[in-house]
């Protein structure tokens, strides 16, 4: 089975073609999956709008992948064709030959919180190259009338092979992208270049044994969240005076990718009655800058309710959240920059008195994050 991948929006992408350094901003959600069904391709020229509402089919380039969910490791052979197709108002194409091109960045910058208007305007954060391979499919020459495929295939290889090839990861500031581009090349006086865009697809780390082992030494995780243990300081009102306990475990602290963090929570008492009670995985990404600064920024991953309303006391309450693909990778510490999670238990408390604030108590737990093998896989039933 075959992967299609269209053309990413020009709004959605960065390619900077003045440079050798190559700048990829990519949306995942560009992706679409069909069959080989010519009729039901999109046109991916550069006029191709133009060309639609005028009623003229206009020719195209698409790129193919062997593997049926686009995901890739190190070491690993990508393989794949690019397929032309010619219409007749095109007939002959010439064309300046046909190349593929496979790049992966991490980009990354400052975030908005970190530092202000004016200082970002002096900040420079400059890219990690991990990937660049050019493929010439075809020599300079004409195309007539119909499909023409080109076969490729490359060895997937960080570039250069001292830079580790990180996970595929789409954070706040931090982006790790690998894509492909396909362009059959023509001058722009005579209808310019055919081009897929930037197509991403994506890279997972391999299993490390040393992390296995480290997942699985990974002990229970206590907490206890009081008035006076919990990190947003002293509590207000009632629940500084009469206080408020809440017992809960993690079942560790070091997790697989593949699976679910689990554990469980306890309202043991409480003043004021609960409102919600909330797990919050959180990514922290840091990134040094060439003035030599240390930028780091901490934003939310995704919520999980464990506590609607009020709740008996006394009673344990399951934890289960599952850990989102393309917005966490594996735990990396990275000369440039670096990129690590943590869980916060959040507990909002029902207001004093009608209109005031809700008072929230917050314990936060760093977690490490890991890629496991096909054994993790297995177990869990993927």
């Amino acid at each position: 089975m075959t992967r299609r991948f269209a053309r990413v929006p020009e709004t959605a992408r960065a390619f900077d073609r003045t440079t050798t350094r190559r700048e990829v901003s990519v949306i995942p959600s560009a992706r679409i999956h069909r069959n080989r069904n010519f009729e039901a391709r999109e046109s991916v020229s550069n006029d191709g709008d133009a060309s639609r509402a005028r009623g003229r089919r206009m020719s195209r380039v698409d790129v193919f992948l062997e593997s049926n969910d686009s995901k890739y490791r190190e070491g690993e052979v990508v393989r794949g064709e690019v397929v032309v197709c010619i219409e007749r108002e095109d007939a002959p194409f010439q064309h300046n030959g046909i190349v593929l091109t496979a790049v992966g960045n991490v980009q990354l910058r400052a975030g908005d919180s970190t530092v202000g208007m004016l200082e970002s305007l002096f900040i420079t954060i400059d890219p990690v190259t991990v990937l660049d391979v050019s493929l010439v499919l075809a020599p300079p020459g004409r195309l007539m009338v119909g499909m023409h495929k080109f076969a490729f295939q490359f060895t997937l290889q960080s570039f250069p092979r001292s830079t580790p090839m990180y996970e595929t990861f789409h954070g706040q500031n931090t982006q790790v992208v690998y894509a492909l581009e396909a362009e059959a090349g023509r001058p722009i006086l005579r209808g310019g270049s055919l081009t897929t865009g930037m197509c991403e697809f994506l890279v997972e780390s391999k299993p490390d044994e040393e992390d296995a082992a480290t997942v699985d030494a990974s002990e229970v995780m206590s907490f206890e969240i009081t008035e006076e243990q919990q990190d947003l300081g002293p509590a207000p009102g009632p629940l500084a005076s009469e206080g408020f306990l809440i017992r809960g475990s993690f079942d560790k602290t070091c997790w697989f990718l593949e699976q679910a963090i689990t554990g469980r929570l306890t309202v043991e008492r409480a003043a004021s009655p609960l409102k919600s009670i909330e797990i919050e995985l959180c990514r922290i990404e840091g990134c040094n800058t060439v003035e030599g600064q240390v930028l780091t920024e901490t934003t939310p991953v995704q919520f999980s309710q464990v506590v609607d309303g009020d709740c008996p006391r006394g009673v344990e309450i399951p934890i289960h959240m599952v850990i989102p693909r393309l917005f966490t990778c594996p735990s990396v510490q990275a000369p440039t920059f670096s990129v690590s999670f943590m869980l916060r238990v959040l507990c909002v408390f029902e207001p004093m008195n009608p209109g005031n604030k809700e008072p929230v108590a917050v314990r936060a737990i760093p977690i490490q994050l890991y890629r496991g093998g096909d054994d993790v896989k297995v177990a869990l039933g993927m």
